[in-house]
């Protein structure tokens, strides 16, 4: 007979709700076969001891679901329902711990704690030496996650379809914006400027005016000068213009830096001070946009949306591999190629280093 199978044990007024929704997501993962869950499994006119034995049997794993109340109410002499012999939750535990092949894992709920061997029936005080694992509401995704890959060890997962491949989006074409009249057509208008420059400074009466002009201007300006200027005007001249260089110093602290590029359009490689590497595609409209990640076989596992201030990236993301959020926090590099920051978990109250990198699709 294989042993493939999953006994989830507990007591209905304990952790009956739990268990229905830890059999829910091992169902998922194993099958709805691979999971037996006592009276809820059994078939019509099948004795319930025989059905219990039968199941442990074929069961690999047996899950021992233990609240706050699974000891059970005392009877009139004050001893607990674990402590009957013919208490279910008794025949069940004791029955997968005397089995050599079968692996019982204590399961805390609710906050209870892990019993004591003296707190135990003889028979089922090795269950008190035994590693638990707690499955806490707070983390239940998380504890519950893992606690299946522990259990996918020992058991077969049933086999899933292959999800058809999420299409990547096509990015949100910028169109260029269109040239003014004399955008087009300056460099025409400049040329012809040209040209009849060089032909007005080219002609003769041009040249005759200019020449007996500034002869004029010269002649008049050195007697003026000559006639009125004095020391202490040239030196006051000198000092409210400016030399040369000052000039030059004005200009050059003039110039401005230039702004930090912020498209993020395309294609990122996303990676972490582990070693762990995805890709980002993202789709940008203005300062908002929408990103899809991808693992190394280009199977979707997480999307997210946010926004770009100046240099700052935010964005809140959600992986649907491990079905967590998180937060997204980066600043841009001077050049706009690579971003730098952290993501943090709030349901792990852990955050990473992560950085991103353009790259080519």
């Amino acid at each position: 007979m294989e042993k493939n199978k999953i006994f989830l044990s507990h007591r209905h007024s304990d952790t009956q709700s739990d268990c229905h929704r830890i059999r829910e997501t091992l169902q998922e993962e194993f099958g709805e076969d691979a999971v037996f869950l006592d009276i809820e499994n059994l078939e019509p006119g099948i004795r319930f001891a025989d059905a219990i034995d039968k199941a442990l049997k074929e069961s690999k794993v047996v899950l021992v679901a233990i609240g706050p109340d699974w000891f059970g109410d005392p009877d009139e002499n004050g001893i607990t329902r674990l402590f009957q012999p013919k208490d279910w939750v008794h025949r069940e535990v004791s029955a997968a711990l005397a089995r050599p092949d079968t692996r019982v894992i204590p399961l805390l709920l609710k906050g209870a704690s892990r019993p004591t061997a003296d707190q135990l029936p003889e028979d089922l005080q090795e269950l008190a030496d035994l590693q638990t694992f707690e499955i806490s509401i707070t983390r239940w995704k998380y504890d519950l996650g893992v606690l299946v890959e522990a259990l996918a060890k020992l058991i077969p997962r049933k086999k899933k379809p292959n999800p058809d491949p999420t299409p990547r989006p096509t990015p949100i074409p910028i169109p260029k914006p269109q040239k003014s009249w004399w955008g087009r057509n300056y460099l025409w208008v400049l040329g012809i400027f040209v040209v009849l420059i060089i032909i007005i400074i080219s002609s003769e009466d041009f040249q005759q005016g200019y020449q007996e002009g500034s002869n004029d201007v010269n002649n008049d300006q050195t007697e003026q000068f000559n006639d009125e200027a004095s020391q202490t005007d040239i030196n006051t001249l000198r000092e409210e213009v400016p030399i040369g260089n000052e000039v030059n110093s004005s200009i050059g602290s003039s110039e401005s830096n230039g702004a930090v590029k912020n498209d993020v359009n395309g294609y990122w490689l996303l990676s972490d001070n582990q070693g762990n590497t995805s890709t980002l595609v993202f789709n940008q409209n203005k300062q908002d946009f929408e990103f899809i990640e991808y693992n190394v076989f280009n199977v979707a596992i997480g999307q997210g949306t946010g926004s770009i201030n100046q240099n700052e990236l935010s964005a809140d993301y959600f992986n649907s591999l491990v079905q967590i959020n998180g937060k997204l926090n980066l600043s841009s590099s001077p050049d706009g190629e690579s971003w730098s920051g952290s993501i943090y978990f709030p349901d792990l109250e852990t955050s990473s280093p992560v950085t991103i990198k353009r790259i080519n699709p």
